[in-house]
């Protein structure tokens, strides 16, 4: 009997647990999902097992579907509703947005991440979700729990929202072969008007 009754107890926390993390997405989502655009400083920083590199930039989004991340060293992804173009890391050009494609996978690994929509990108992606409060943040870590084929794509992507107004500070991509993508956003605006040129290419 009292092996059953800390069994039951165990069981009814994780569901606590459980039910207090789908809460938390669901404000962050709720709080995020109000903003219609912004403007930010980016700082973007590749981690290898051999090399660590660094650059700066400027960041664009509106809502739901465009953003442009350009930095200083020339490197950019743009995303509009049907395209992405970029010049960044292992991707160099201009492709379309399938459903169920590797682009569309990165795009919506941004897109969604801005809006707060964590549930929706693990249901697409497969991703099993956690959530850890430290260091005056909520974050989110999305994990993939069987290999691709190829190997090409994030096997883990961890968001990171502030404690107290549940914004977008960083996300964090993790590949398959070790690499460690952050991107970190700064000074935001939050609703302002942006020129639609900035999207187009």
């Amino acid at each position: 009997m009292k092996k059953f009754i800390i069994l039951f107890t165990a069981a009814l926390f994780a569901l606590q647990l459980q039910a207090q993390d789908v809460a938390l997405l669901n404000q962050i989502q709720a709080v995020n999902g109000k903003i219609k655009s912004f403007e930010s400083d980016l700082a973007n920083t590749m981690v290898k097992p051999k090399k660590t590199t660094s650059q700066n930039g400027k960041l664009y989004f509106v809502s739901p579907h465009e953003f442009n991340a350009t930095f200083t060293t020339g490197n950019y992804m743009i995303v509009n509703e049907k395209k992405i173009k970029m010049d960044i890391g292992m991707f160099h050009g201009t492709f379309k947005l399938k459903d169920g494609g590797t682009m569309q996978g990165l795009s919506h690994i941004f897109l969604y991440g801005f809006q707060g929509r964590i549930q929706d990108l693990a249901k697409e992606n497969g991703y099993t979700l956690s959530t850890k409060t430290e260091g005056g943040y909520h974050i989110v870590t999305g994990t993939i729990n069987k290999k691709k084929l190829i190997g090409i794509g994030y096997k883990q992507v961890v968001f990171k929202y502030h404690t107290d107004s549940l914004l977008l500070k960083e996300i964090v991509l993790y590949d398959y072969s070790g690499n460690k993508d952050s991107y970190v956003i700064s000074n935001v605006k939050y609703n302002v008007a942006i020129d639609k040129k900035t999207f187009q290419f």
